[in-house]
């Protein structure tokens, strides 16, 4: 599926936004973000065939880390990074709570997009006290999302954007970049 000029693989039981032309603007949003920052270290939590950290590494000198459930879309991921020739990004199959809570280190900048049922309570109190100091929240589900920032009480919104994921239906995803306040 070419993505912003990029090829991104999609291999059977991979995730991916069925409407591209939203795909296209929340991966270039979320790279718009990424170089105002300019973090030196980037996860991408629920990155599934890897959109947002791929979009990211175009703008970073840096490491970039994608994890992801499904070994599916992490095949598909790396086959990307490997014909893009990108370095300093990894991907790896795994569950986004287990690797974030169980990894020494914390990136300087987090991406999560989660499924509709949001990060939940546990990754939340994680990213609390982690001292990141910058999260870009993409969500299908505004009520989770809410719910999942109350939790977060020390990140702060410093900018949004709602994109109307199928015009004519009440489905959508809201991106927010939160700064921590």
């Amino acid at each position: 599926m070419r993505v912003n000029g990029m090829s991104l693989h999609l291999r059977p039981q991979s995730f991916f936004q069925t409407n591209t032309q939203i795909a296209q603007a929340m991966y270039a949003q979320g790279r718009e973000w990424v170089a105002q920052v300019q973090p030196r270290t980037l996860w991408d939590l629920y990155c599934g065939v890897g959109g947002f950290a791929l979009h990211a590494a175009q703008v970073m000198h840096g490491e970039v880390t994608g994890i992801e459930i499904s070994a599916e879309a992490i095949r598909s991921a790396q086959r990307t990074v490997a014909e893009q020739g990108l370095k300093g990004v990894k991907f790896a199959a795994g569950d986004a709570t287990e690797f974030a809570v169980n990894t020494r280190e914390t990136p300087e900048m987090l991406v999560v997009n989660p499924p509709r049922r949001g990060i939940g309570e546990r990754l939340c109190a994680w990213v609390e006290g982690s001292g990141i100091e910058y999260v870009i929240y993409s969500s299908c589900n505004v009520k989770t999302l809410a719910a999942d920032l109350a939790r977060m009480p020390s990140y702060k919104p410093v900018a949004a954007r709602l994109l109307d994921m199928f015009p004519h239906t009440n489905h959508y995803e809201v991106m927010v970049l939160l700064q921590r306040g």
